[in-house]
């Protein structure tokens, strides 16, 4: 879960040509996606010499709401980097379903036999990589019906507006599909330079995501833009939340998570910086 909610973060701040000067009033919101599409490969590009530091900390929740695990991790993030993030730091507090020590998703499934598994492997993708990838793979812009609302102002910059939800009676194959397929939301795109400055999606309905007895019932995920800070436009921090609950035949996994960007600076070699204490 904690893999699927990170590649959620960088799909949703991912959002091919930059549409003419003077036409903004007439961009259709294909045309304003796309542009967004485009303005994220540009950064991607322009980052190849930065590194970024973000941290993650997940709460698990009992039915009350009381917190009853978490967990905290660090890392650093190199873009262009195919290999798997960087982890700095790690800590945990009680059992946090669906995580365990190496920053490994446990996916807690019924146990159907004492046989051994397999080993589970040590590394995972750089998942602001992968999202690339995932955007095309999954279809994602042409399996919403998107429509452009009244434009506003959202970290001090004129924003379009666009909303998308599903298409009906998709073709969904994998349960990626699935549950991308049950996703509705809102994104605000800057006027200026088609940064994507705010998002917010959310299920709109349970999605059988693990096995056939566990569904996602909440999936609610923001993601915003802070203003710059200094003279590169491209080193801008942000934030990301989300809120989610699997749940099985007799009891629910509920967790929260937050994962910000930190820090930019002038990419080290992998390995060359001093763990987090």
């Amino acid at each position: 879960m904690r893999r699927l909610s990170l590649t959620i973060v960088f799909l949703l701040v991912l959002l091919p040509a930059f549409p003419a000067a003077g036409q903004d009033d007439k961009l259709t919101p294909l045309e304003i996606f796309d542009a967004a599409l485009a303005k994220f490969d540009t950064i991607r590009l322009a980052l190849r010499k930065w590194q970024y530091h973000q941290t993650l900390t997940t709460q698990q929740l009992d039915s009350d709401g009381n917190v009853i695990a978490k967990g905290t991790w660090k890392s650093i993030v190199r873009p262009g980097d195919p290999r798997p993030l960087e982890f700095t730091f790690e800590k945990m507090e009680g059992k946090l379903s669906f995580f365990k020590s190496g920053s490994e998703a446990e996916e807690t499934a019924p146990k159907k036999s004492a046989s051994p598994k397999p080993p589970a492997t040590t590394e995972e993708e750089n998942q602001a990589e992968s999202a690339v990838a995932a955007v095309k793979k999954y279809n994602l812009r042409d399996r919403y019906l998107w429509k452009r609302l009244p434009d506003e102002t959202v970290a001090g910059e004129s924003a379009y507006v666009l909303t998308f939800e599903p298409k009906p009676k998709q073709n969904t194959k994998s349960r990626e599909e699935r549950f991308f397929g049950l996703l509705a939301g809102r994104m605000w795109v800057s006027r200026a330079d088609f940064n994507v400055l705010k998002a917010e999606a959310a299920l709109q309905s349970p999605c059988s995501l693990f096995w056939i007895i566990a569904r996602v019932t909440t999936f609610q995920f923001t993601y915003e833009l802070e203003p710059p800070r200094g003279t590169n436009p491209f080193l801008r921090l942000s934030k990301a939340t989300a809120k989610t609950v699997v749940t099985f035949p007799f009891y629910s996994v509920r967790q929260r998570h937050w994962q910000t960007v930190e820090k930019y600076e002038p990419r080290t070699a992998r390995g060359s910086t001093a763990p987090d204490r």
